[in-house]
């Protein structure tokens, strides 16, 4: 199998989708992931503490904009901190929900790219196509 470029991997994740194929759905609710994808086979439960890393991503992403949204809004806009603790509290409640599926795929999808061993074997099991993970 060819190797995954970074450019399909991250339209991909993007969509939602499986990252070798583009075909296979991630999520089967939504927070649910599937444990294969129906289409190619792929893994997507890597195992016990695999999605640790999605939520540095997640967080990371949380830090830096929430960050420069308080710099732009308080010392740029001159808010003061009692009114941007609603607005920025209802963002830091709402957009880690948001983000945590974009997370998760990101995470896999890098996975595939930068390490591809093992990904190329997998084929779907019967029965085991779209069980939720636990």
């Amino acid at each position: 199998m060819a190797r995954l470029n970074y450019t399909t991997a991250m339209t991909n994740a993007l969509r939602l989708r499986c990252p070798r194929c583009g075909t296979g759905r991630l999520f089967v609710g939504l927070i649910t992931m599937a444990r294969r994808c129906d289409h190619c086979g792929l893994m997507f439960d890597r195992g016990p503490g695999f999605y640790l890393g999605s939520a540095y991503v997640n967080y990371g992403f949380m830090a830096i904009t929430l960050t420069a949204m308080y710099m732009g809004l308080h010392f740029g806009l001159g808010w003061s901190n009692e009114a941007l603790a609603a607005p920025l509290l209802a963002y830091c409640i709402i957009m880690p929900l948001i983000l945590f599926r974009y997370a998760r795929a990101w995470w896999l999808a890098m996975d595939c790219y930068l390490d591809a061993t093992g990904h190329e074997d997998e084929v779907p099991l019967p029965g085991d196509q779209r069980e939720p993970r636990s």
